[in-house]
């Protein structure tokens, strides 16, 4: 991305973008993936201009191959390839398109022959146009288009053609930033978008997502399989539209988040049960305030670009302080997921309130199985070697548990929380299936906690019980995004013992 990067800074808009606006779109470009085309080297630097034996052994190559070598050049060598020869003609037009348009942009050679400079001043109206008729001309499928360097809030006819023929020629991969110099911009993304249903990568910045409560609930990426959302002016109910519709989408990328909330429930990666895997990237999200289920083994978090391990040391790169409800899913008698949920903890230094989803030790759905620890000896040796939990020591005020089933290390965490969350006000505990707070199980678990020496003395033990017939979420997806409850997993009608 650094030739990218260098060609569209040498436009005007960039110069005249605040700190706040290019550090946002740094945080964008950082995170956009590679395309397959690059300028680093020429089409003129690979090949001499005639062979030792005037033979052309390259034209001579399987058409396959030739596809392939074309796919690897930038746009306006790969359009020149079509003049070589009778045999070259064809080979661009049978190509899938890779398109960049910053490698359209004009090249103005300073000083000495090897000084390159894209010009500062080149006309926006140039890019679009030429990114036009590569579009118009190119008969598809499209492999992979980049469209990053055309300011698009006065362009909306291009727009809406551009959208156009990218579902109609089959976009694989497409990475679509709107060039803007301030984030008030009027640039409003046409719902066309969802035509293209061909698409295995989506990255699209600084726009007004389209409204998704008008599209028919037919529509889907049923391909997609990496999503980046950039600046975006996007409704909490059109992210759960969105991620509702990628059955396969295995990373999610974030940056300039204005959603106060982000909830992913039983998001499944590509080998379904059999490798659930799922990446989620959290870059600058300042607004950002619940975010859950996290999910050891299942999702992979990473932040600031650093991947969080079971031995990852909290540090200003990998926190997000801005989130205070964090819902985390848990096997809490592996060792596996023991060893994560104190790095999780420390990556939001900030948390309020801590969801605990407590899932049966005896079924494996994903993650590694390993013996099992008592948890609490687990946190505070991992304590003494990164330091203390932040959001446990100082700002958790409610814990909620749900699925308790009295096994050890449930008891473990539960008087870990109690004995080092010194302004702990609640401890909330919903019994699993077929156990009510009046019953032994309840009874027990008061013995149990009673022997623990709480921070706060003052702290409110409540045991519920389970308002289902079978072992099931008591927390419904789309009421996460209902902003008017300011406690989005709060279950609602279960027996409540005394």
């Amino acid at each position: 991305m650094d030739d990218i990067a260098k060609m569209l800074a040498r436009g005007l808009d960039f110069v005249m973008m605040n700190s706040t606006m290019l550090s946002l779109t740094k945080s964008a470009f950082t995170n956009i993936p590679h395309p397959p085309a690059a300028t680093a080297v020429p089409l003129s630097g690979v090949v001499p201009a005639r062979a030792p034996d005037g033979v052309d052994r390259i034209s001579r190559l399987p058409a396959g191959i030739l596809r392939n070598i074309v796919s690897r050049l930038p746009v306006k060598d790969a359009a020149r390839t079509t003049v070589l020869s009778t045999r070259w003609r064809r080979v661009w037009h049978t190509t899938p398109l890779v398109l960049v348009d910053a490698h359209l942009l004009p090249i103005a050679s300073i000083g000495t022959s090897r000084s390159r400079l894209y010009s500062l001043g080149a006309d926006p109206r140039n890019l679009t146009d030429a990114v036009s008729t590569v579009l118009a001309a190119h008969p598809g499928p499209f492999r992979c288009i980049y469209l990053l360097g055309t300011p698009m809030e006065m362009r909306r006819d291009e727009l809406a053609l551009w959208l156009q023929h990218l579902a109609a020629k089959a976009v694989q991969k497409l990475i679509f930033v709107n060039r803007a110099r301030t984030m008030k911009t009027e640039a409003h993304l046409p719902a066309t978008l969802f035509r293209c249903t061909s698409l295995t990568k989506l990255y699209i910045g600084f726009w007004w997502f389209p409204e998704t409560a008008t599209l028919p609930r037919a529509v889907a990426f049923p391909y997609l399989r990496e999503l980046g959302l950039f600046s975006l002016v996007m409704k909490e109910e059109d992210l759960a539209f969105v991620l509702n519709r990628c059955p396969v989408l295995e990373k999610l990328v974030i940056t300039g988040s204005p959603w106060p909330r982000l909830l992913l429930w039983e998001a499944l990666g590509s080998g379904g049960l059999t490798d659930m895997s799922f990446k989620i990237k959290i870059g600058h999200a300042p607004m950002l305030r619940f975010l859950g289920f996290l999910v050891p083994g299942m999702y992979k978090l990473d932040i600031g670009n650093t991947v969080i391990k079971a031995q990852t040391k909290a540090s200003p790169n990998t926190t997000v302080p801005s989130v205070q409800m964090l819902a985390v899913q848990l096997k809490l008698g592996t060792r596996f997921d023991a060893r994560m949920l104190p790095s999780f903890l420390r990556c939001f230094p900030n948390v309020k309130t801590l969801y605990v989803q407590s899932e049966n030790d005896d079924y494996k759905f994903w993650g590694p199985q390993s013996y099992r620890l008592a948890l609490a000896n687990l946190i505070s040796i991992s304590g003494r070697r990164q330091g203390y939990i932040e959001c446990v020591q100082r700002h958790i005020k409610k814990v909620v548990l749900r699925e308790f089933r009295r096994t050890r290390s449930e008891l473990d965490f539960l008087k870990f929380i109690a004995e080092h969350a010194q302004v702990l006000e609640k401890m909330v505990l919903v019994l699993t299936h077929g156990h009510s707070p009046s019953d032994p199980i309840g009874t027990n678990l008061r013995t149990k906690l009673a022997s623990a020496k709480w921070a706060n003395a003052c702290c409110e033990l409540m045991i519920f019980q389970t308002p289902f017939h079978v072992e099931a979420t008591a927390w419904c997806f789309l009421s996460a995004f209902d902003l008017s409850n300011p406690d989005p997993l709060t279950f609602q009608n279960v027996s409540m013992g005394h």
